[in-house]
This record gives structure tokens, C-alpha cells and sequence, in this order.
């Protein structure tokens, strides 16, 4: 249906379906170094766009939002598996 570049770091894409329209978000956010007011920048922009979707569509936010994890999955086995790399932030 349609897809817009909301930023360099954020496009959304809309599908019609057959049962509902499919919007997805695919986003690259800025990492935890990176200046504070560019962090809100991107966070709000994203919250501005999933807000604006319909509430009837599916949404899908994907990408990398630059988290790290560690191998231990101890009590979270049913969201990471045991492949990482780095400290738990």
C-alpha cells in the first residue's frame, strides 16, 4: 500500500492482506554512546509512528536495536537462546 522513510535510521512499510493490513517498522537504533538528544530523537520518532498506525493493523517492529545479552539464558530460555557475545546491558 504504501512506505515511507521516516528517518535514516527508521522506513515503515504497509501491506494490505487479506484479513488485515500489515505494517512493518524496520529500525536501526542508535547505540548507547551515541549524544542523548539523537537517542529521544529516534525513540520518539518510533513511538510517533507506531502510535499513528491504525489499531485494527498488525504491526511488526524489527531491527537491530543495538542490545547486547549474554550467553547465559538462565530463566529466559523462552525469549534468547545461548548464542551471544559480551555483558548482559
Amino acid at each position: 500500500m504504501e512506505w515511507s522513510p521516516i528517518s535514516e535510521r527508521i522506513i515503515l512499510v504497509s501491506f494490505k492482506t487479506k484479513i488485515r493490513n500489515l505494517t512493518i517498522i524496520q529500525c536501526y537504533a542508535p547505540t548507547e554512546t551515541t549524544d542523548k538528544d539523537m537517542k529521544e530523537k529516534f525513540y520518539q520518532q518510533l513511538h510517533e509512528r507506531i502510535t499513528a498506525v491504525q489499531k485494527r493493523d498488525v504491526i511488526v517492529v524489527m531491527g537491530d536495536m543495538n542490545a547486547k545479552v549474554r550467553s547465559d539464558n538462565e530463566g529466559l530460555e523462552h525469549v534468547m537462546g545461548r548464542h551471544a557475545i559480551g555483558n548482559m546491558n
